[in-house]
């Protein structure tokens, strides 16, 4: 299936613009003005932190890679450096090279209220004042509904942060498997737990999980809150809004549904310690009948040296409504855990200077295009037909149907009841803390940062 930039951007602009109602090679521009400095052929090293390595094609950080090994070939005193920082210590890591006024040109970050620290320490660019300082403008270069996703996320007026990815999250499964079983796509929560009992009972582990990331385990809670009594439910709770706390008898009941799940060993044993690397091989390799991840792993999909398994094996839902909840079914299916991904933060220090603004407007001409060629979802404006593969065309009739995204379980809290969220996560999973004293530390948490009035 071919289609248009024009065609692209109203499915995706429209996709993304329902988040706001959640929350959520040579330079082939002929771009050679040089550096606002005015001394173009001044050495200059543009320098990126990421959590993932810039090689790696699932990587957000992959096509700016791909941006800068065009760019450098007309433009040979401009160099770079990539640095590679495990998720949960690049926080510490910008910290640190604040107090050193060393903050990199560009980085990856959490998204949301964890961008707070670095908004009030003046430590990255205002991308709604400052963007167009590049020479484009915003809108040219970034979809309207990931514009408008960004603004809700943020908890100020303007925005701090550009896109990464478009992106959706569900459960991949193997077709394949499926119909040899003869299991069904399920259409209600509790048919996806008989199913997954079902697979158990035919050996075959029912979902894969990397447990040693945290985030997969309290997806569950959040999916299971949501379906119960609405996609702003746990962003409500997390900021004490709306009279809603991570006290209240859903979360209890959420949690306890999400250690269930992992008590049954639908996720298998030792999820705790499986990284994204191994959960990926063990759903390709038919170990795992399922998975819970996002479509991000488009670019690995579509590599038939990587998806062993072949993209036309591999299927794709949202989780389903819960019967006799608040929400009714036709709603559920049309929620949708739906982000932008993580922060593309610039770093001001360096930004001021005007010495990568040629880059930058190099970089964010080309993004959608890039993105789109190695099978990112992109909330980036493209300027080329388009050939979806079997997996990307999954995601693309996906975000037609996703009328109601959220925002992930973290996105609205402050940074330490995310970190409380997140390492409390696998004591839940693994029975040795009950879903009362989980909710309740987040709800302490949350009474800190902000007290209900």
């Amino acid at each position: 299936m071919k289609m248009s930039k024009k065609s692209l951007a109203a499915i995706l602009a429209a996709a993304m613009m329902t988040t706001a109602f959640a929350s959520c090679g040579s330079n082939e521009s002929g771009n050679t003005s040089g550096n606002a400095s005015g001394d173009a052929d001044a050495p200059y090293t543009f320098k990126v932190i990421s959590e993932n390595s810039a090689d790696d094609p699932t990587s957000d950080v992959h096509p700016v890679k791909l941006a800068l090994d065009d760019y450098i070939k007309d433009h040979p005193n401009f160099s770079y450096e990539f640095e590679t920082v495990k998720k949960y210590d690049i926080a510490s890591k910008i910290a640190i090279l604040i107090s050193s006024n060393d903050v990199p040109d560009m980085f990856t970050y959490e998204d949301g209220t964890s961008l707070d620290a670095l908004i009030e320490r003046d430590a990255i660019v205002d991308i709604d004042e400052d963007f167009s300082r590049i020479g484009v403008e915003l809108e040219d270069v970034v979809l309207p509904g990931a514009i408008n996703s960004k603004h809700v996320l943020s908890n100020h007026e303007h925005i701090y942060s550009l896109p990464m990815q478009l992106t959706t999250n569900g459960v991949w499964y193997n077709k394949q498997m499926f119909e040899e079983k003869g299991w069904s796509v399920p259409t209600s929560w509790q048919e996806f737990q008989q199913l997954c009992a079902d697979i158990k009972e035919a050996g075959v582990q029912p979902l894969a999980c990397n447990g040693s990331d945290k985030w997969p385990i309290t997806r569950w809670i959040m999916l299971y809150a949501d379906r119960m009594e609405g996609e702003s439910v746990h962003l409500d709770a997390s900021q004490n809004k709306n009279n809603r706390s991570f006290r209240d008898d859903i979360f209890v009941e959420a949690a306890t549904e999400a250690q269930k799940m992992f008590q049954n060993g639908y996720f298998g044993e030792g999820f705790n310690t499986v990284e994204a690397s191994t959960q990926y091989q063990m759903f390709l390799t038919g170990q795992a009948a399922m998975m819970y991840s996002g479509s991000w792993l488009l670019a690995t999909w579509t590599d038939p040296e990587v998806n062993t398994l072949g993209e036309e094996n591999i299927g794709y839902f949202i989780p389903p409504g819960i019967e006799g909840s608040s929400i009714d079914m036709e709603h559920a299916s049309q929620m949708d855990d739906l982000s932008c991904a993580t922060a593309l933060c610039l770093g001001k220090e360096k930004f001021e200077t005007g010495k990568t603004h040629d880059f930058l407007k190099y970089l964010f001409t080309t993004m959608g295009d890039r993105q789109s060629e190695i099978g990112i979802m992109t909330p980036y404006v493209t300027t080329k037909d388009l050939d979806y593969s079997p997996t990307q065309q999954l995601i693309v009739d996906q975000l037609q149907k996703s009328q109601y995204p959220t925002l992930w379980f973290e996105a609205k809290m402050d940074s330490a009841t995310t970190d409380i969220a997140l390492e409390n996560a696998q004591l839940l999973a693994e029975g040795s803390m009950t879903p009362q004293e989980y909710c309740d530390r987040l709800a302490d948490s949350v009474d800190e940062a902000f007290p209900a009035e």
